[in-house]
């Protein structure tokens, strides 16, 4: 299990993934952040489960998401969740 943290502009981001053959197999997201709505963490988790280890398709997977669900994360942003991902993905 690899892991990694990320301070961002409101907010910490907490990360613990397995990747397996280039895909994320396993992904636990903590930290001190604001989300809305509230399960969209799940929601966050399920969908980079699965997902390609590469930064381009953990944007895509992560862009869609946020449109579908209505998701705002104040102070964090996307580019943020994919920073903390790459940087555990590349320990």
């Amino acid at each position: 299990m690899k892991s990694a943290s990320l301070r961002a502009e409101k907010g910490v981001i907490e990360v613990e993934l397995v990747v397996e053959k280039n895909t994320i197999i396993e992904l636990k997201i903590t930290g001190d952040f604001f989300i809305y709505p509230e399960e969209a963490i799940e929601d966050i988790e399920q969908t980079i489960i699965g997902c390609s280890s590469n930064e381009k398709d953990i944007k895509a997977c992560l862009t869609q998401l946020y449109k579908q669900k209505s998701i705002s994360t104040p102070g964090i942003t996307i580019d943020d969740w994919v920073k903390v991902l790459m940087i555990a993905i590349n320990k």
